[in-house]
């Protein structure tokens, strides 16, 4: 279920959002990756490129010197303005580290060997307006809670597959509180799952905020600053081979993402998907992916899947029948019959 999961995401991704989805599903905080080493073809062999930062891409440090020690020796060049400083020539096996102070911050790059491509080195100083309010942020995410609204965010996805003959729902929820300080929507958000949804879970990775109670879902405030996961799933019994998945939502969801597993024959409606399309994930299994705009507050979205494996239902309405006709017969004949005279 978690590969699939993760699947799922990866080809919504690759086939409704690209790198937009992926980059807002995955933020990287530069500082974090200071220090790196990447080989790429994008540069010649034997050429290394340094970009020095401060804080974030956006904000390159022009004119500053990166040292660079090759096999013990060292060799200097300046940043241009997109940060970066090259050194080419360096022959394969070459060693190579790259150095910068800034303001006082020693940066310094991981060891790295020449080998059959160019290498990029990245170098990412502290930020101190960064600083500054990340510690504001920090104070504030632990101050009194204020009425606010929380939205689920873009990241948001509804995912279905089969089970052991049984369809499985999953929601994957990210509710986000886009305030710096804590956030009282007025309650709890409730979500109340659809009709004969059984065996409902709040799953591992979810907020410990939330909680399950039959088919109701809840989960109680305020709301931290950021994203607060939720992660629930339940299997949606039917019949016919059609099932519905008609779910009412507490906030506004700001992105509507669909994923189905594609056994062969699905077909997947929903006037609220601007339309749908089948792909495969990294192992081949095909899958079925839909998108649509957001939906306000208190609205339901309805999916209808259908081609669904199922038992034939014939002979349980042909015994319900017979059952119906026996039961109409008796009541026929009681209500008809003539009482009998007893002689004396």
């Amino acid at each position: 279920m978690r590969r699939l999961m993760m699947a799922a995401w990866l080809a919504l991704a690759a086939a409704v959002g690209g790198g937009a989805i992926v980059a807002a599903q995955v933020q990287v905080n530069p500082k974090d990756m200071s220090g790196g080493v990447m080989p790429t073809s994008d540069i010649p062999l034997g050429t290394v490129t340094a970009r020095l930062l401060r804080g974030g891409f956006d904000k390159p440090i022009e004119g500053h010197v990166v040292d660079f020690t090759v096999d013990g020796k060292v060799r200097q060049a300046k940043t241009d303005a997109d940060g970066r400083a090259s050194i080419s020539g360096l022959r394969r096996g070459a060693s190579v580290r790259a150095v910068a102070v800034v303001n006082g911050e020693r940066l310094e790059s991981q060891e790295a060997v020449v080998a059959d491509s160019g290498l990029r080195i990245l170098l990412v100083a502290t930020d101190p307006e960064a600083e500054k309010r990340a510690a504001e942020d920090r104070a504030l995410a632990v101050a009194a809670a204020v009425k606010g609204v929380v939205v689920l965010g873009p990241e948001s996805r509804f995912i279905a597959e089969i089970q052991n003959d049984e369809l499985t729902v999953f929601y994957q929820l990210e509710i986000v509180n886009s305030a710096r300080t804590p956030v009282d929507p007025g309650g709890p958000l409730v979500f109340n799952l659809p009709t004969g949804a059984r065996g409902a879970s709040v799953m591992d990775g979810s907020t410990p905020q939330a909680t399950a109670n039959g088919p109701r879902i809840t989960v109680t405030g305020p709301f931290a600053p950021g994203v607060t996961s939720l992660q629930v799933g339940y299997t949606l019994p039917y019949s016919g081979g059609t099932a519905v998945i008609d779910q009412k939502l507490p906030a506004a969801l700001q992105q509507l993402n669909l994923l189905v597993q594609q056994l062969g024959g699905f077909t997947v409606r929903s006037a609220q998907l601007t339309g749908t399309r089948e792909v495969q994930d990294e192992r081949g299994q095909a899958l079925i992916i839909g998108a649509g705009p957001g939906l306000p507050a208190g609205q339901s979205f309805a999916i209808e899947i259908s081609g669904l494996p199922h038992r034939p239902v014939w002979p349980r309405n042909l015994a319900l029948a017979m059952a119906a006709v026996i039961m109409a017969a008796g009541l026929w004949a009681a209500a008809t019959a003539r009482p009998r005279h007893v002689s004396a």
